[in-house]
């Protein structure tokens, strides 16, 4: 295998490795910058060679800019100033100005003396309180997601390259055999009844190692290993070989890299992946604490999947390390940082796909580093200053695949590196065509118009296959890609490595392989859906073009096809609690049908509407064991019963609407609420297919108007849209009073929103758990555990995002202004209701609302719960508990100890002691304990006498909607607005308490409390 592929590798691994987003870095970065700005006397302070140190012992010095000095046998730590603050160091100290006598801030970690000839005039306590008003775990995650948002593609395809190659070269090199190297590559397509499945020690998942397994052997691929392949007959015997392998102490420690800091360190009560290793090791644990619980791979890309994996991962490390408010965690993160930097000579042993690129200066130029420093370097401090957060990059990334066993010989990088690396790509054109063809002796014709004919690549001995492109004029290229997806990529001739930005797609139309540039078929021309036997096939049209809908006329990427009713063009999906029961009940009803829908592409719709098969496939399905469900090599495409789960999945793409049997189907390890998984290969019965891709620039020119028809819209029709617009708008400008007395506004609709936030659900049904969730909502389904599926036939989300051009939905009562107008689709909506029995909460940084795209959080009707809105620096955080069913007390006792466990998870902070007496006076200690300034919407009455407030906190405000007073009660409300002005967030809320008459027809505000955060 020749070098350029090396040469390319390493560029594209180090080019991705370079721009990740380091801890220490963002750290130091914007020390350094608000020192500039905000501290100006400390603007030659250099964060990083600057340290924080603790003693045991101090004496008075008058000398020095603390008022004291201290020796250094009495050292206890020593961190540097960016590693202090990524730590929150403050949190040793219940009083800041005490850190003054305790500490101090010198320019070396290593004297006999620390006193006025090497502190920096600079005291500790003025420090900490500079930290105190620092986000940086906001600032990171923003840099983290720019990040993926930009590299996720070609981390995948990273990957991919660096699994086909290595195995390629091992087997070439006779360290896998012919058969072991053949199965590498039918796990990919899950060939030979091979399944793949995630790998755990303990229940820890790892973020980048997975297995393939059929009945004849099984595989373990670990990325960066000498040899990432590990092959045995059975599960028993690779556990064997992995507890051989870890016994020697740095296999063990790799291993555990592949994991996140989080899962890798002891809780208090439990075992991290370290000690579990270290346990295994010793015996006092069994090896079948390898692969301990089963998770199949049901993603068609398994690359894709591990991708989305190592990207949580990195949110989860960089809370580890910034964000926790945990000792331990602390620790064990800096410990980890140390550890990385200090360790990189011993890399060249243990790693040398880590140290190789740094050592060979590939990206010196671009990043300073320092290799004769970094390599040589005598101490911590030498090594750290050489190498600006690269070496930690590759761990938190999760790539730590870093370079596959074909580059890992040091002595051979030498020379291949020396070697002038170019980075631009080589591929097949008019100019170079004739002769690749006669270097790999090959005929024209020997490639199919409508085929493929496959080739090694002379130089590399890559494989690859030909084709002529249709809408080119039969252009020949190289490709490489997935039969499954039907998306390759061209390839360079020279090295066989993917280029991300030259997409082809492998089409099947009357049995015949087309291959194009654009998508579609000959000339990138639509699918021919009208003449497939389907029979319901439409284009949508968007409210643009709806002259029903004239005041949603600036919406041209939407349409009313799904909601608020289904279109009387569709079938409807059987609901969940029918699906559910035929499910639970699989021997009486296997046989039955059920209605269900998904979104898809352009390309995934046809395949599934020609070939007739739930995930498009043109293969024939297995058998299937009757009262077994479907068998576990297969791979699932996953549908709804939800219509708007199917809306929002379907949006900008198409709809799909089938018949499947209840013997295929199955909802274990789905992803959403109401979704069930149907083998890819599964039969089913096309009932109609959408458009939905609104294919138009911009919403059509309003039709011109008679002079009649102009004074009738004005002075006989009202004005929808200018109503609306004016609303905007109010709420625009930070004006709450928009919302006042115009009733409920509350929706189950889903649409993804721009703002991320954390999540929290705490419930009593599941006593024990605490669910957190930092992803962001999408568009895909609702998450399961803020989901209530006891409400109706098909259940209802419990929190869920929206915009603003449908507010409410129309048969909630109450809600009939905002049934009528709406505030545009640049407001985003976050729905909080309370779980089935607990709490529901929400954390937004407010730094992160934009400008001109406010934020509303709604919690819809109150008819007995409880709403809470807090304030904390730069968090605003919003709680709602209470209980689906009439449990009488449950909301001011159990609700409340729900409540706490959200709000202090939240905060991040140690849940307080819930013995003893729970009610609403302990709600609001709490919250005046622990938040700035707060906000109680409950209902208060002598039924419940846990419900009533007897104490009086100066921050923190209370509105009972309801009160044993009020003759006809209707419902409360509770809504906050987040406002971006002038570069400051704008928060109010508004809580509000609606009656009606004796007959319930008529409904009114009886008191209003509005209060600015």
């Amino acid at each position: 295998m020749n070098t350029q592929w090396q040469q390319k590798y390493l560029l594209e691994y180090n080019d991705l490795v370079s721009k990740f987003p380091s801890p220490e870095k963002v750290t130091s970065d914007y020390i350094k910058h608000k020192f500039k700005t905000d501290l100006p006397w400390f603007s030659r302070v250099d964060p990083d060679k600057t340290y924080f140190i603790q003693f045991s012992q101090n004496r008075s010095n008058s000398r020095s800019y603390t008022g004291w000095d201290h020796l250094g046998k009495y050292k206890t730590d020593a961190l540097t100033l960016t590693q202090a603050a990524i730590i929150n160091i403050g949190y040793r100290f219940e009083v800041f100005d005490e850190a003054n006598a305790t500490a101090g801030i010198y320019t070396t970690n290593n004297a006999d003396l620390f006193d006025e000839t090497n502190e920096a005039k600079m005291l500790p306590s003025e420090y900490l309180y500079f930290l105190k008003n620092c986000d940086f775990a906001g600032l990171y995650n923003k840099a983290l997601s720019d990040y993926w948002s930009k590299n996720h593609e070609k981390f995948k395809l990273l990957l991919k390259n660096y699994y086909i190659s290595s195995s390629l070269y091992l087997y070439k090199n006779n360290v896998i055999s012919k058969d072991e190297h053949e199965f590498t590559m039918k796990a990919l397509n899950r060939d030979d009844n091979i399944e793949l499945f995630s790998f755990d020690i303990y229940g820890y998942y790892s973020s980048d190692i997975f297995g393939a397994k059929n009945d004849d052997r099984i595989m373990l691929f670990i990325p960066g290993a000498t040899n990432p392949f590990l092959f045995s007959e059975n599960i028993s015997h690779l556990r064997t070989h992995l507890k051989e392998l870890i016994k020697e102490n740095d296999n063990r420690e790799l291993l555990s890299r592949h994991f996140s800091l989080y899962d890798c360190q002891d809780g208090s009560t439990f075992y991290g992946v370290d000690s579990v290793l270290k346990e295994i090791v010793n015996g006092n644990f069994n090896e079948s604490y390898f692969m301990y619980t089963y998770k199949k791979f049901n993603e068609r890309d398994v690359f894709d999947a591990i991708s989305f994996s190592v990207q949580k991962r990195s949110f989860s490390d960089g809370d580890t390390i910034i964000k926790s408010n945990s000792e331990a965690q602390r620790d064990y993160a800096l410990t980890i940082i140390q550890a990385i930097v200090s360790m990189i000579p011993v890399f060249d042993i243990i790693l040398p796909e880590v140290s190789v690129p740094l050592s060979m200066g590939i990206i010196a130029s671009s990043m300073g580093i320092s290799f004769d420093q970094l390599i040589n370097g005598d101490t911590y401090e030498e090594r750290r200053s050489a190498i600006p957060g690269v070496a930690t990059n590759a761990v938190l990334l999760g790539i730590s695949f870093a370079l596959p066993y074909l580059i890992s010989k040091a002595s051979e990088n030498k020379v291949i590196l020396s070697q002038t690396v170019s980075n631009e790509d080589s591929i097949l054109n008019e100019t170079n065509i004739d002769n690749f063809l006669a270097e790999n002796g090959i005929n024209k014709d020997d490639i199919p118009a409508n085929g493929i004919l496959e080739v090694d690549i002379k130089n590399s001995g890559i494989p690859v296959n030909l084709v002529k492109i249709s809408d080119e004029d039969n252009q020949i290229v190289a490709v490489r890609g997935s039969s499954q997806s039907g998306i390759y990529y061209e390839v360079d001739i020279e090295t066989g490595y993917e280029i991300l930005s030259r997409r082809v797609y492998r089409t099947e139309y009357n049995n015949e392989i087309f291959w194009i540039r654009n998508g579609g078929l000959k000339g990138g021309q639509p699918f021919d859906f009208e003449n497939l036997d389907i029979p319901t096939f439409f284009v949508d049209k968007p409210y643009s073009e709806l002259a029903s809908s004239p005041e949603l006329s600036f919406i041209n990427d939407d349409s009313p096809l799904l909601f608020p009713y289904v279109d009387s063009r569709l079938p409807k999906p059987t609901s969940e609690m029918d699906i559910s029961y035929y499910s639970s009940n699989f021997s009486s009803f296997a046989e039955n049908t059920v209605t269900l829908m998904r979104g898809a592409t352009e390309e995934g719709a046809w395949n599934i509407a020609y070939y007739k098969t739930a995930g498009g496939s043109n293969k024939e399905l297995e058998e299937i064991f009757i009262g077994g469900g479907p068998q576990a090599n297969l791979s699932f495409t996953e549908y709804t019963s939800n219509i708007r789960s199917a809306d929002a999945a379907s949006r900008r793409h198409f709809l799909v609407v089938i018949n499947v049997k209840i013997k295929y189907i199955s909802n274990d390890n789905v992803l959403y609420a109401n979704h069930w998984a149907i083998p890819d290969e599964a039969p089913v019965e096309v009932l109609a297919v959408v458009d939905r891709r609104f294919i138009f620039p911009e919403p059509p020119t309003p039709p011109k108007l008679s002079l009649i028809q102009k004074i009738s819209q004005r002075f006989f029709t009202e004005d929808i849209d200018e109503t609306s617009r004016i609303n905007f708008q109010r709420l625009n400008s930070g004006n709450i009073n928009v919302l006042k007395g115009r009733g409920s506004l509350s929706s189950k609709n889903q649409r993804s929103i721009y703002l991320r936030f954390d999540a929290v659900n705490a419930d009593d049904l599941r006593p024990d758990e605490i669910y957190v969730k930092k992803d962001q909502f999408d568009d895909l389904g609702y998450d399961r555990y803020f989901y209530n599926n006891a409400v109706g036939l098909d259940g209802s989300p419990t929190l869920n995002t929206y915009t603003g051009e449908f507010l409410t939905d129309p048969s909630l009562f109450g809600s009939l202004y905002w049934s009528k107008y709406n505030l545009t689709n640049k407001t985003s909506i976050i729905r909080v209701a309370n779980s089935a029995r607990g709490a529901n909460g929400i954390r937004i940084a407010l730094k992160e609302v934009q400008e001109n795209k406010p934020v509303i959080i709604t919690n819809g009707n109150l008819s007995g719960c409880t709403t809470i809105v807090a304030r904390k620096g730069e968090y605003l955080y919003e709680v709602h508990t209470g209980t689906l069913e009439p449990l009488l007390g449950f909301t001011s006792t159990t609700g409340v100890k729900k409540a706490v466990e959200v709000l202090s998870t939240l905060a991040e902070q140690e849940i307080p002691s819930l013995a003893g007496t729970i009610n609403n006076d302990f709600l609001v200690d709490f919250l005046a304990e622990n938040f700035d300034k707060s906000l109680v919407t409950y209902s208060s009455s002598t039924l419940k006498p846990d419900s009533i407030i007897t104490i009086s906190r100066d921050n923190v405000s209370t509105f009972p909607y309801y009160t044993d007073d009020i003759i006809h009660p209707g419902f409360g409300t509770s809504v906050t607005i987040l406002v971006r002005i002038d570069d400051n967030t704008v928060v109010k809320s508004l809580s509000e308490s609606y009656v009606t008459n004796a007959d319930g027809s008529r409904i009114s505000v009886f008191k209003v409390l509005s209060k600015d955060f």
